[in-house]
Parts: structure tokens; sequence; C-alpha cells
């Protein structure tokens, strides 16, 4: 369920947020740390608890969580904001300070992925903006195969147009059968792999309307329009 604080929207289902309108691109740790911090407000949160959510088992520098933190607070502007979303507990942890409001203008009732890559055993959701597709990483559209490069592809979407760019990768991007050399457009519909795994570009189709017309003969027919 999509929420509303001030003029920040956040939707856990798609993983997206917003502020002032405009989505905010998140690395996948810097989301999952807001979200849980938006989970468990306006309780306070502490720093052992937040490493063992992010990176359980696993040691982290002390540098890793402020840094999170500061990629949250740039991405939403909450230093302009006074007082900020987030509030820093100095020597324990932090908490996000906000009450729901109503729905933010400009910000769709509904949010989806802005283009899909659709292979037979897998979709893949594309956001407005760079799509960084690889194996693994931070900020990664996660690809998995072994001929995926770790970093491989970027896709670029932009209202209803795209474009595909190969980053270097070992078995190459391809549009088409076409190899991709420097900028590639990519329509919907168009076929794009990524090493051995195939993909079908799709873009969100537009609803259809019903119009209804009158023929020569004076019978009414329906027609589905475009819009």
């Amino acid at each position: 369920m999509r929420l509303q604080f001030d003029d920040l929207t956040f939707d856990p289902e798609t993983r997206q947020v917003w502020a002032r309108g405009k989505e905010a691109r998140l690395s996948p740790k810097a989301f999952d740390l807001l979200a849980l911090l938006i989970e468990r407000r306006p309780k306070a949160v502490s720093k052992a608890d937040i490493r063992a959510h992010l990176w359980p088992g696993t040691f982290i520098s002390d540098s890793s969580l402020p840094s999170l933190v500061s990629e949250i607070r740039d991405a939403i502007a909450d230093h302009r904001r006074k007082p900020g979303l987030l509030r820093t507990l100095h020597g324990f942890g932090y908490a996000f300070q906000a009450e729901r409001t109503k729905a933010a203008e400009g910000v769709p009732d509904t949010a989806g992925p802005s283009a899909r890559l659709i292979s037979a055993t897998a979709e893949i959701a594309l956001a407005a903006g760079e799509n960084i597709l690889g194996r693994e990483g931070e900020g990664i559209v996660v690809v998995k195969s072994s001929t995926v490069s770790r970093r491989h592809a970027r896709i670029v979407i932009d209202a209803n147009a795209a474009v595909v760019e190969d980053l270097g990768s070992k078995n190459g991007t391809y549009v088409n059968d076409r190899p991709v050399s420097g900028t590639t457009a990519v329509a919907d519909g168009d076929q794009v792999r990524l090493g051995s795994l195939l993909f079908t570009f799709r873009f969100p189709q537009p609803s259809a309307s019903t119009e209804t017309q009158t023929s020569p003969s004076g019978t009414r027919r329906s027609r589905i329009a475009d819009g």
C-alpha cells in the first residue's frame, strides 16, 4: 500500500519513492533502510538492529550505515526540510518522524514499471530513467545468468522512448539480433538479448476507449479507439 508523508510518497510494492512529485532513485540497500524506518515509525531503530536487518551475519565498515542515510537524505532533499523526515539519535540509531498525509498531487494513483523485459521464464521491470542490468551489485537490476556480466547493459526509459547501451559486457548486448554499439533505440516488441538470454521489450499499452458511430445505413456500431 502506498504511503504519503508531506511531499514524500513511498510505495513498498513497486519499490518506488517520490519527493515533491519527482521519483527519487535509491540503491536497494538505501530503499530497504528507508522501508525499515518507515515501518517502525515513530520509534527509533538502533544501529545494531539496522545492521542485523540489512546485513545479517556480515561484517561491514562503520561508514556503511551513515552512507546509506546520507543517500536517502540527498535523494529526498531532507536537508531542506525543517524538521527533516529522518532523525539521527547520536550514539543509538535513526528514526522516521512524520505522520501520514493525503495523497500527493502529481504522483499517479497506481505506480508501475515504465517498461518490461519479458522472456519465456522471467519478467524484469524497468523504471523510468536509468536501469543498469547485470549479474550483481548495488543498484543493479539483477539478471541471473552466467552469460551476463556483472554490469552488462544500460537501458534508459524516457516517456515512451528508450535506448540501450552495452557496458563492455563479455557476451554482448543485441537488439533484433544486431550487436549494440554505442546507444541504440529500442521500441515496443523489439527483441533484446543479454548474453544468451532473449527478451521481448514491452512498454505499457495505452488503454482503449469505446466510441459509438452511426454507419451510413443508420445502424449504430461501436469502435475501439486508442486513447
